[in-house]
């Protein structure tokens, strides 16, 4: 009888350790399953007046890891904006949507109504498979939004620059338009903007916001778990926090008629706009034992500290031209510049060091020490924009030390050198600001004491020794141990770390355009 009690007992305690255990299985976090994620072999983007190439494959559906259910509200979205600039941004965005619908029982549309895209950008929209249909004029919208005012109508109006196509004569239009319709189909605008919420008009923003018809999607950063968190766990940052601040100092603002415009109600989201850029072979396998030879400063030529790099670079220079890859001045000729080593070559293992600026906007004067190694390109077609940068080895930030790109503005230079699979320069202020970039895997570390160009040189030479030298920094402080870290990592990363980041941001996107088919709120 005492054994078969005991049996008994020890039968269903091991019954409810397997319950518990499958309990806790069933609900605990797991990682997403990426294994079977299929990608297509990188392919050379080749330059205008070249066959276009297929559109770049997608992964299958059901390779990445089940996002939460959101029950899709919204079938028909029309991406429309009265301004030129942007396009990659909100093409990006009909990309992700497109991508999503795709996969949804229900499906839905995308329609496009911009001005025509500058420097060729059409070319990676059919290259890259961003958008299937015609783009419309902007000035056929408002009817396209008038013409269905029922089922089947326009019910989501994505606002490709909202700062400015707010203010436009459409801000008070779509209003118009959403009074005219009945309770059963009325449409939500979703903002997506690229500067603080000081550039958003605050009238317009706050009759909508009294409809429960906006949000706002930001470009900057986003709320991420990153697998390897070096720095923070989560964080919304720069931008997409500016606007939540900004909305909540507005809810409780002493004005009574501010206060019940409900701004702390107003979703704010963050989308990070990537492309899948194609790339070559050879910049797929970068080979780490290289020198460090090509960096690039990307973005509007007056708003980068371009003048502090020259400087820096001609004091480095000055101190060891051999170091990158020169000879010293000719010290009869005042107006001299640096000269390549003849006994270097581009197809030696260490060709000389050059700096290429691309941009817009006023060029920068080049002083005459750096004439043979400054290089800048302006207004280039997309095409030769992006085979250009993916060219390079690194890419340089050069953001001035008080630069709004810190806080209210959003630069593309992050996401540009993601989508390149480059590494960029970024201190801890800028891995905090994008977030979406703040992984070891993409990024090198810069300590913020130390200037790019010393970065540049440390990596290219593989030693900080003129470094520790010149400020006399102890190799053993904290600071010192940050340098050697830094370059003990080198400056080369794999393509394939790129690439799984680049996964990470893009389900990170579709969990957003989930939320905004649904209605649902945002972070």
């Amino acid at each position: 009888m005492l054994s078969t009690r005991a049996f008994f007992f020890a039968s269903l305690f091991l019954l409810c350790q397997y319950v518990l255990f499958t309990q806790w299985y069933q609900c605990s976090p797991r990682a997403p399953v990426t294994e079977s994620m299929s990608f297509p072999s990188p392919i050379p983007l080749p330059v205008p007046d070249t066959p276009p190439l297929p559109a770049v494959m997608l992964p299958a559906d059901g390779d990445v890891s089940d996002p939460p259910f959101f029950p899709q509200r919204r079938h028909r979205i029309a991406v429309a904006t009265t301004y030129s600039p942007h396009m990659d941004v909100y093409m990006s965005f009909a990309w992700t949507l497109q991508r999503v619908m795709d996969r949804k029982p229900f499906g839905g549309t995308v329609e496009v109504y911009a001005p025509p895209f500058p420097y060729g950008f059409q070319t990676i929209v059919e290259r890259l498979g961003l958008y299937r249909g015609v783009v419309q004029k902007p000035d056929t919208f408002l009817d396209a939004m008038n013409d269905n005012v029922g089922d089947g109508g326009i019910d989501i109006v994505v606002l490709g620059t909202c700062e400015a196509d707010l203010k436009s004569a459409w801000g008070e239009s779509l209003l118009s338009a959403w009074d005219a319709r009945d309770p059963g189909h009325k449409f939500s605008i979703v903002c997506l903007v690229h500067n603080g919420p000081e550039n958003t008009p605050q009238g317009t923003l706050e009759s909508f916001s009294r409809r429960n018809a906006i949000r706002i999607l930001t470009i900057s950063s986003q709320c991420v778990l990153l697998p390897t968190p070096p720095i923070s766990h989560f964080s919304v940052i720069s931008v997409a926090s500016t606007h939540r601040r900004s909305f909540l100092a507005r809810a409780d603002n002493p004005d009574p008629v501010v206060r019940s415009a409900g701004y702390e109600f107003i979703p704010v989201d963050v989308y990070v706009p990537v492309l899948d850029i194609p790339l070559s072979q050879d910049k797929n396998n970068q080979n780490s034992g290289r020198f460090l030879s090509n960096a690039v400063i990307q973005g509007n030529f007056d708003r980068r500290n371009n003048q502090g790099i020259f400087t820096d670079l001609i004091e480095s220079m000055a101190e060891d031209p051999q170091a990158w890859g020169y000879l010293p001045l000719d010290p009869t000729n005042a107006t001299a510049a640096y000269v390549a080593d003849p006994t270097l070559t581009e197809l030696d293992e260490e060709p000389p060091f050059r700096l290429w600026l691309v941009g817009s906007g006023p060029q920068p004067e080049i002083p005459h020490e750096l004439a043979n190694i400054v290089q800048i390109h302006s207004r280039l077609a997309y095409s030769d924009f992006y085979a250009l940068i993916s060219s390079m080895d690194i890419v340089v930030p050069a953001l001035p030390q008080y630069s709004a790109y810190y806080d209210t503005k959003a630069s593309s230079t992050f996401a540009l050198a993601l989508e390149c699979n480059l590494p960029v320069i970024a201190t801890t202020r800028a891995r905090l600001s994008y977030t979406h970039i703040d992984d070891d895997r993409v990024v090198i570390k810069r300590p913020a004491f130390m200037s790019e160009v010393d970065v540049l040189r440390a990596l290219r030479t593989r030693s900080a020794s003129h470094f520790f030298q010149k400020t006399a920094t102890a190799r053993d402080s904290p600071a010192g141990k940050a340098v050697e870290d830094m370059v003990r990592l080198g400056w080369a990363r794999g393509a394939e770390d790129s690439v799984e980041v680049k996964r990470r941001v893009w389900e990170a996107n579709e969990a957003v355009v989930e939320r905004v088919l649904a209605g649902d709120a945002g972070v």
